[in-house]
């Protein structure tokens, strides 16, 4: 009998819009189909309206097909994954040069042994919401980061900074050769029943955080939960709105069997210390 998988598709979900563009650039990918090792990719390109999308379409299959391919710890395989999505560009663009300056952000998640770990580059956002709070896990590959400084110090007003020809200029992103930043969690992070994974591409950034956690608190199907986010986004009607993605992976409620292993064994050592400390006064009631 086949095991069964611990995320199913009622767990997580995924759509796309495509904004005021007039192609649509995004792409990503879910694969269960290993045991206990549960990955999600996703990739935002840039290169015109054929470059765009074969970059981003490229490198989600380029870095899940390495991904399950690499031994090792899921550190390491994010990151050999990621190189091997960068090559793949440099592969496709050499042997068709109308490819030539395409590329992709790139965003990569595991979920492994009740356990989040990450690789991203560029500008796509990753966030976790965690009992009511919503937390924002990779880096910011863009000007964006620098222009909210530059208003933290008084150089830039809020509204210079929102219209900044600059804003959205990447800093990173995969385009075939050397990678000038990559983010990669420092660590795991240990997940928990109901918490809720948010990957998007960049024109999610149209909702506030504040509009975010609003919607990852309903109390709705996952599937409904990402049409929701964007419908938020086509609501707002943002002149040139970018290409939008959301992808939402929820924590089984069977979830995390280590943690209630863990549990289950204080709650015999406190058990066993109990019955050890009667038995020493009915011990000592006898004998003085």
């Amino acid at each position: 009998m086949a095991k069964q998988l611990l995320y199913r598709s009622k767990n997580y979900a995924g759509n796309c819009i495509q904004g005021e563009r007039n192609y649509q650039e995004d792409d990503f990918s879910f694969d269960n189909s290993q045991q206990n090792d549960f990955l999600i990719v996703l990739a935002d390109g840039m290169g015109g309206h054929q470059g765009g999308a074969v970059a981003s379409r490229c490198a989600v299959d380029a870095f899940k097909n390495h991904y399950h391919t690499v031994r090792g710890e899921v550190a390491k395989r994010l990151y050999k994954a990621l190189l091997q999505a960068n090559h793949q560009l440099l592969l496709k663009a050499q042997s068709q040069p109308k490819l030539k300056g395409m590329g992709c952000t790139l965003v990569g998640v595991a979920i492994h042994d009740s356990k989040l770990e990450w690789i991203s580059v560029g500008d796509s956002p990753l966030w976790l919401y965690s009992a009511g709070r919503l937390r924002r896990l990779n880096a910011d590959h863009s000007m964006k980061p620098f222009l909210q400084e530059q208003v933290k110090l008084g150089e830039l007003t809020p509204q210079e900074a929102a219209i900044h020809p600059d804003r959205n200029m990447l800093l990173s992103a995969l385009v075939g050769t050397q990678i000038d930043l990559i983010d990669q969690s420092a660590q795991s992070i240990e997940l928990y029943p109901g918490d809720r994974v948010l990957l998007a591409s960049d024109g999610i950034l149209t909702l506030s955080n504040a509009e975010l956690s609003k919607i990852l608190a309903k109390p709705l199907s996952i599937k409904k939960l990402v049409n929701k986010l964007l419908e938020a986004v086509k609501d707002k009607a943002k002149p040139a709105q970018d290409n939008t993605t959301a992808l939402v992976v929820e924590v089984p409620n069977e979830f995390n069997p280590v943690k209630k292993q863990a549990k289950f064994g204080r709650w015999q050592t406190r058990l066993f210390v109990l019955l050890l400390i009667l038995n020493l006064i009915f011990w000592a009631s006898l004998h003085f």
